[in-house]
This record gives C-alpha cells, structure tokens and sequence, in this order.
C-alpha cells in the first residue's frame, strides 16, 4: 500500500542534531515549511530539543512559540521572570521575544517545539492518546504533524514507533492504527 504525496513518514532515524542558536542545547527539525528556509526563514517549524541543563532559549522575534514537555520529569522554565512548571505532556505557549530559560534541570529531558511565523501562520500543539484506529486528516490550507511519543503507530506497511513524525500537507489525510500517544501539531496559514 503506497503513500498519498500529502502523507510523508519523517523518521527519528533521519534527523540530525544542531545546536541551538545560542549554543545552550541542541535541536533535531521534524519539519519546516518553506523546505530550506533556514533558522531565519521559516513560515512553521517542528523541531525536538534536548536540554541538558539550566539554559536560556534562542530569541526568536515575530514568533510565537508552543513548548511540550516530553519527559517523565516535565521541564521547569522561567519566563519573563515568572516561574513555569510542565508537567510531561503539558504546553506552554509565548513570544519568541520573551527571556526564556530551562532551570533546575537534574537530568536530559527533550520537548517539542512548534514555533509559527507571527502574520503567517497560526498553530496549536496539543497530546492525544488513542488506541485502534485513527483517522487524521489536515484542512485545506493547513499542515498538520504528528510524532509519536510512546507505544507503536502503524500506517500502511510502515510502522511506527518513538519520535517517528508523519506530516500530512493540503488536505492530507491518513489512517493510523494501534495504541499510541502522539503530540499533534496544526497549523494553517493566515490568509491576506
């Protein structure tokens, strides 16, 4: 069973690790649109950190950013001098303008990052977990990404298993089975 081309498989296994901006953690991208716009010229970008101790965010103006904490542990964060406390799975949602840090990190934990071009797009990150058959589909105009956090996804013939990602673009729309959950991801571009 083949792929629709609005359905794209992007495995853990293919992602490299960067540093941060600020050299504070590293990042793996999942996904970016447009493909190859870099750091500075995104429209969307889906990425998985790993923050290995107390460390201020990269600065990103004009974006607005979404943050889910990926570790048993959660993550605590400081942001604009206020404490913030994830619990794992929970969100948190600012500006890329805003003084972020990771503090009283005891141990590596990873997150994931949705950030969306400010004017452009809007997004939202949320957890689902779900077991047996799913059907996922994106709206017209809008991308929608998946990544598996825990257990075992399959689609089609290619199965899928911890920090595997399945895009789907343009009215993509997929069939999943099996007892997983995911961090799901939308965006949709702002239309002019």
């Amino acid at each position: 069973m083949s792929e629709p081309s609005a359905v794209r498989v992007l495995t853990a296994a293919s992602r490299v690790a960067e540093p941060w901006r600020n050299g504070g953690g590293v990042t793996s991208e999942v996904a970016a649109r447009p493909l190859g716009g870099g750091p500075a010229g995104f429209d969307w970008r889906l990425s998985i950190a790993t923050i290995a101790g107390d460390n201020p965010f990269s600065g990103y103006p004009g974006v607005d950013r979404m943050l889910m904490a990926i570790s048993p542990q959660g993550l605590d964060l400081v942001d604009g001098g206020v404490p913030v406390h994830l619990g794992q799975f929970d969100v948190h949602r600012f500006p890329g303008e805003n003084e972020v840090a990771a503090v009283a990190v005891t141990s590596p934990t990873l997150d994931r990052n949705l950030m969306t071009r400010r004017g452009r797009c809007a997004g939202s990150l949320r957890s689902v977990h779900f077991s047996g058959l799913w059907t996922v589909e994106a709206g017209d105009g809008e991308d929608l990404a998946l990544v598996v956090l825990d257990g075992i996804l399959r689609l089609g013939e290619r199965t899928l298993t911890a920090l595997d990602a399945v895009l789907l673009e343009h009215a993509g729309r997929a069939q999943l089975e099996g007892t997983a959950r995911v961090a799901l991801a939308r965006v949709a571009r702002i239309r002019h």
